[in-house]
């Protein structure tokens, strides 16, 4: 018996489809005969006990990990598994990578031999215990793509046959099913609230200069100003508010194409990974965090000024998961490797250059292929709905590398609609990923 490993390895889910021959419908019975997941989670054990046969049973929900269901454990070992979990973790990942590369199931004698199962802490600690000849099945539950449990049946004076790993890897996709219609625990807090950390953030009655930064010709001012705090570029022409939060709430920043970005998010059929070209007030970044928790943030960003703006001024360092670059957003993601990311949010624009690079068929290949699949990219673009310019230069070039695009402008509800008039376009596009997506 082990306890749960962690869920961020990569492997497949198998896609296990249920032969004729097993009753798949008695995990929804079990879930409708029980309202709470413990309930559900101590009759599953039960009934596996009864289909697959073991002498012990651990049932581990992501984020549920300090409350296992077990069956034939006793409280010192449930315990001892919690407490030593990132040890035995080390120890059972080539069990785990095995299942993951098969359809969600392995042995650990298989995988280690018995002498080098015996040879482990968790076998020491805790299998030993239960029976020298002591053999152990872990597997993986599956829900839309996502490990959501780790099972694992132990035995005591006997392994597990290959018929009964396919018996467990029939019953894996329903088991998953019935467990997705409880809520899932969240396996990592929330983002910090606004009262921690945000010592600086005071409202401020009119405009008050917090700093000033030079950036070659342009001058970057940080100001608070009717409950926001922006960020403004200023040259001989004229200034222009690269970005702003809320005093009160810096997850806010009162500009609507802000909320639109999260629609690539929505589109990506994961959202472990995403990754942000463009710093500002880190606003969709300390969004992120808070709506889509464990997700892991890497921001890219050119320009260092930004950066320490933004950490000063902006509290990024309080964003959890967070990993920033300062590096060009092109060239960073031309250089990554394939399918680094589930999403992109790309809040760069800008509107000096002829042509963006955004819209380059060299960048556009390498997002492509920078996307994991199914994955999903939002960029914000400043121009008119007239079928010239940016936006349609943007449209093309996605269109041409992923084939899946969603054009969104930004307008006010009284707006009457001109397609002349500059604003705030977002592009979302999809990785498709088959003949039959990409029609």
């Amino acid at each position: 018996m082990g306890p749960l490993a962690d869920f961020s390895a990569s492997g497949s889910l198998g896609g296990v489809q249920q032969s004729q021959g097993n009753p798949s419908s008695v995990w929804a019975e079990l879930a409708q005969q029980h309202p709470a997941p413990a309930q559900f989670e101590a009759a599953v054990l039960a009934e596996l006990q009864r289909q697959i046969g073991c002498d012990v049973a651990f049932l581990s929900v992501r984020g549920g990990e300090q409350r296992p269901a077990v069956l034939g454990l006793g409280a010192r070992v449930v315990e001892q598994a919690v407490r030593g979990m990132a040890v035995y973790h080390q120890e059972l990942m080539p069990v785990k990578q095995a299942a993951l590369r098969a359809r969600n199931v392995a042995v650990d004698t298989h995988v280690l031999g018995r002498q080098g199962v015996r040879r482990t802490a968790y076998y020491r600690d805790l299998a030993g215990g239960v029976g020298e000849a002591h053999a152990q099945l872990m597997a993986y539950l599956p829900l839309r793509g996502e490990i959501i449990a780790v099972l694992m049946l132990g035995r005591a004076s006997a392994g597990f046959s290959p018929h009964d790993v396919r018996k467990v890897e029939e019953l894996l996709p329903a088991l998953g099913v019935a467990r997705g219609s409880y809520p899932l625990p969240v396996s990592f807090a929330p983002l910090a609230p606004v009262a921690q950390g945000w010592q600086r953030w005071l409202p401020a009655v009119g405009s008050r200069v917090r700093a000033i930064r030079q950036l070659g010709e342009l001058t970057l001012t940080v100001r608070d100003r009717d409950g926001y705090r922006e960020l403004v570029a200023a040259d001989g022409a004229g200034q222009l508010i690269w970005s702003r939060a809320g005093l009160q709430d810096p997850a806010r920043s009162g500009w609507p194409y802000i909320e639109l970005l999260h629609l690539a998010a929505v589109q990506a059929r994961t959202r472990q990974r995403a990754l942000f070209i463009g710093c500002g007030g880190a606003v969709v970044l300390r969004q992120f965090a808070s709506v889509y928790p464990g997700i892991q943030l890497t921001l890219v960003e050119r320009e260092p000024e930004v950066i320490e703006l933004a950490r000063e001024w902006y509290a990024l360092g309080a964003i959890p998961r967070l990993h920033t670059v300062v590096a060009d957003g092109a060239e960073y993601v031309q250089q990554a490797t394939p399918g680094s990311w589930d999403v992109m949010i790309i809040d760069a624009f800008d509107a000096t250059q002829c042509s963006s690079p955004w819209a380059q068929p060299r960048f556009v290949a390498a997002l492509q292929r920078a996307l994991s699949p199914g994955g999903a990219v939002a960029i914000n673009v400043i121009g008119t709905l007239s079928g010239a310019g940016a936006v349609r230069e943007t449209v093309q070039a996605l269109s041409a590398g992923l084939g899946d695009v969603r054009v969104v402008p930004v307008m006010e509800p009284d707006e009457e609609y001109l397609p002349e008039a500059l604003r705030n376009v977002v592009v979302i596009a999809s990785k498709l990923t088959s003949r039959a997506e990409r029609g």
